[in-house]
């Protein structure tokens, strides 16, 4: 596997710090942006370190070009010395040129806060990963044999955190972040390696799912997939609605790989990302309906009382009031089986969330609605496990599948409790800053002064950065005009 973190963080540290010299000389606009390239970063995208760029940088700093020389490979089959646009004459009229005047590394948080305020800019940040197993509670609902989730003789004691006595191994190798990606730490960590990631932020009032308040907010490099999604830096900033997020990262939606010479950062092949936590629910406190197969038109949700649009069991699923919210919500509200063991895959069968809730260590009890036009439908619920293994178990029909914004997706958020239990356990936490000279003619607004460089690559990595710009927690709203309110009337300011 391609250990090519150091290489984005690298690189990520370069682009910001180019990025605000270029802003700041008004050589670029506040929605522009440079792309330099991951592929050719030291001509290598096997595993390293990011303090190389202070170490080797007289060495290193030929070997920074614009994105559009060679576009990062996103393989495993040899590519980590390849760049097809490179050729002899490059190096000579690549116009980018920089210094590193000096690094800083601290090593603990409240040092790390202080700097990323104090100097303003963006930097690289080293941390150990983690495997993690998790625990079921030893109940007599699980201690069976036919139940893979629990074995008697597999039992043990449960950590400290739990209520219950003894607990069973389900799961290993479990990663410390979820699905939204929030790390976290755990009783159960054990080393996995060690991880670059690009810093930009903290916010000190934020709340994670698993009760952590405060945290470094880093851009990361893994692409989001089946089992591993992201946020905006608006989002962890909490300067968006969960519903604006929704929008920008929904955490249920598709990667398609762009041109070649589209986005820098995401040229992937389609990958599918289903997060339970944001389908949709419905259809919460109804008891267990009994429908009876039917063939005629009818619609099941003809039924349907908007005033109770919580206690009409799976009908409400079936309304149009549900499919309309859903969608305005930008939530997915039909899905199907996966896994056959633990729901069907008959055709026609459609899945509904009623509801979830929190048991055990990290793990979810998710209560669905199953409904087919032939048979009776039915409520059930799912054995308790972790987000990853429902997401391995049900997903939404592939046209509620919704598109993520490359441009504004990737940030993770690390709590400082997390930081210092992974500082304690496995050492190898710090952060790094660069002192970053640019020479004049790294800007393609001076090409006039070096007519012997050749600016083309420049031109087309600089691209625009996408911003959200909403009004208020509703994405979709706006301010009515006077005259809609009385559209016979006539309007005058």
């Amino acid at each position: 596997m391609r250990g090519t973190c150091w290489d984005f963080a690298t690189i990520g540290v370069l682009e910001q710090s180019y990025r605000a010299e270029a802003i700041r000389k008004g050589y670029l606009t506040v929605n522009q942006y440079v792309s330099f390239s991951e592929q050719m970063w030291k001509n290598s995208t096997e595993g390293g370190e990011v303090a190389v760029l202070y170490y080797l940088q007289y060495g290193l700093k030929e070997s920074v070009f614009p994105d559009a020389i060679c576009p990062y490979l996103n393989d495993n089959n040899g590519s980590d010395s390849i760049c097809p646009g490179l050729s002899d004459t490059r190096h000579a009229d690549n116009p980018i040129s920089f210094t590193i005047r000096s690094m800083e590394t601290w090593y603990e948080d409240l040092t790390i806060k202080q700097q990323l305020f104090a100097q303003n800019k963006a930097m690289a940040l080293s941390t150990p990963v983690t495997y993690v197993t998790h625990y079921y509670p030893c109940l007599s609902r699980f201690s069976h044999d036919s139940d893979p989730h629990c074995s008697v003789d597999q039992c043990t004691l449960c950590p400290p955190e739990m209520a219950a006595t003894t607990c069973c191994i389900p799961l290993k190798g479990g990663r410390n972040r979820n699905m939204e990606g929030e790390f976290f730490h755990h009783r159960g960590m054990t080393i996995e390696g060690g991880h670059a990631m690009l810093l930009v932020g903290y916010n000190d009032a934020f709340l994670t799912r698993d009760g952590y308040t405060g945290g470094l907010i880093v851009k990361n490099s893994w692409l989001d997939g089946p089992t591993q999604g992201s946020h905006s830096l608006a989002y962890w900033m909490q300067e968006v609605s969960d519903w604006e997020e929704r929008v920008v990262c929904p955490n249920s939606y598709k990667y398609v790989r762009p041109d070649i010479y589209g986005h820098p950062k995401r040229r992937f092949l389609q990958s599918i990302l289903y997060s339970p936590f944001n389908w949709y629910q419905c259809g919460n406190n109804a008891a267990s309906p009994v429908v009876t197969p039917h063939n005629d038109t009818t619609s099941s949700s003809s039924l349907f009382n908007r005033t109770k649009a919580f206690d009409e069991g799976v009908g409400a699923c079936l309304s149009e009031e549900s499919r309309i919210y859903a969608h305005v919500n930008m939530q997915p509200l039909h899905l199907e089986c996966v896994d056959g063991t633990a729901c069907s895959l008959e055709p026609n069968t459609t899945y509904f969330v009623r509801n979830t809730t929190d048991w055990g260590d990290r793990m979810t009890v998710m209560c669905v609605w199953e409904h087919n036009l032939h048979t009776p439908s039915r409520e059930f619920c799912l054995k308790p496990m972790l987000e990853v293994d429902i997401a391995r178990t049900l997903r939404p029909v592939a046209h509620e599948v919704r598109a993520n914004d490359p441009d504004r997706c990737g940030f993770y958020f690390m709590p400082y409790a997390s930081i210092r239990q992974y500082i304690a356990q496995f050492q190898g936490f710090y952060v790094n800053s660069f002192d970053i000279e640019w020479a004049p003619q790294s800007f393609a607004a001076n090409r006039h002064k070096f007519p012997h460089l050749n600016y083309t690559l420049l031109e087309r990595s600089t691209r625009h950065q996408n911003r959200s710009s909403f009004d208020g927690p509703f994405p979709h709203a706006r301010v009515v005009a006077p005259e809609e309110f009385h559209p016979h009337a006539h309007y005058h300011p």
